[in-house]
């Protein structure tokens, strides 16, 4: 049975010896939006950060269309091969990938509040060690200082919460059905945002896992649809129009109010676009994204986004910092790089070995 042309691409640059080198080179682009989003505004002469600075939490959506595919196609190409996905398999590489840096932070900023190096963290950090920091608001807490170091926990949230729904979706649903789970899936959440914004405003509701998840299912709705030949070859053509695309993204980012059609119209293109890229290796922006320097970023991106957030506070908690220098171009660069590949080789990786083991003896 064919594969997933995610995963078959995939495996072919694993041969070539490298890992999605184009989806790194995004994940790298995404990161560095956040950095420079969080960061103080930089000029030179007439060029500036401004726009970055103004609009840079579009990595987070980039960051989710990229995840959507992924992990769709890779929980499809497991059925495929084995005719069944194994969620104990699924979990296991899923905490072994994303909790020991996620806690390594969180035990960090722990013993720094407690020392009285940085504010007191409060209830956010339980928030952010539970996954549902993207709903703590609603508790009664708020984004006033040590709150800040654990706010990036929203996007962490809303992607656990996707990776309780999808598989479930994936092994409870017959084959001929999921188009149709997953499109009224989205149906709902596009519901719930548009019924919330005609009554609060967006900064309220942004971070909420039932307006948000969208920019998850959307992609993994286009992963399953490229399982389809005819569908895989439209999706690959209309990739060649990427240049149309980012224009599009760029219009809505730019120009067009946080509304309903600026919300839904992002889930809608930023798959789209990353697809694009990844099916059409030979475009110019696929090269671009595919340069070592990018490529070398983005494989470090999780850890960069971990503890980035403890560095970067100029932009919207000044009140936050407490760390001198550290908090200040360009320490804060190097102490997030510093921090972010310690956490890679000797945290990160080690452990996503060990959990691709466990999962491996679980097959068996």
């Amino acid at each position: 049975m064919a594969e997933t042309a995610v995963v078959r691409l995939e495996k072919d640059a694993r041969k070539s010896g490298s890992y999605m080198p184009t989806l790194d080179g995004w994940r790298a682009v995404s990161i560095l939006f956040v950095m420079m989003h969080h960061d103080f505004l930089h000029r030179v002469g007439e060029i500036s950060t401004g726009w970055v600075f103004e609009h840079g939490m579009i990595g987070v959506d980039v960051f989710f269309a990229i995840s959507g595919i992924l992990i769709c196609s890779r929980l499809l190409a497991e059925e495929q091969r084995f005719g069944s996905i194994s969620l104990p398999q699924f979990y296991v590489r899923r905490a072994f990938r994303i909790l020991p840096p996620a806690m390594l932070y969180l035990c960090v900023l722990a013993l720094l509040s407690a020392l009285s190096i940085i504010p007191h963290v409060g209830r956010d950090w339980f928030g952010a060690l539970f996954f549902f920091r993207n709903y703590t608001r609603l508790l009664g807490t708020h984004l006033v200082f040590g709150g800040w170091f654990t706010d990036h926990f929203w996007s962490l949230s809303v992607e656990e919460h996707f990776y309780l729904l999808l598989p479930a979706i994936l092994v409870l649903t017959r084959r001929k059905h999921r188009l149709k789970v997953l499109s009224a899936l989205i149906v709902l959440v596009a519901i719930s945002l548009a019924v919330q914004l005609r009554y609060r405003p967006w900064t309220y509701i942004l971070f909420h896992s039932d307006v948000r998840l969208d920019s998850l299912f959307i992609p993994a709705l286009v992963a399953v649809l490229i399982q389809r030949d005819a569908l895989r070859i439209w999706f690959r053509r209309a990739g060649q129009f990427w240049p149309l695309t980012l224009v599009a993204v760029f219009a809505l980012i730019t120009w067009t109010p946080e509304n309903f059609g600026h919300v839904f119209g992002l889930a809608l293109l930023m798959p789209v676009l990353v697809l694009g890229t990844v099916l059409n290796p030979g475009t110019i922006l696929s090269r671009f994204l595919e340069m070592s320097p990018l490529r070398f970023i983005g494989r470090i991106s999780y850890s960069l986004y971990l503890w980035q957030q403890l560095f970067f506070t100029s932009h919207f908690h000044a009140d936050a910092s407490t760390l001198g220098g550290l908090q200040h171009w360009p320490l804060n660069y190097l102490a997030t790089f510093i921090c972010a590949l310690a956490s890679y080789h000797l945290l990160e990786k080690p452990a996503m070995h060990f959990g691709h083991g466990i999962a491996a003896r679980l097959r068996r």
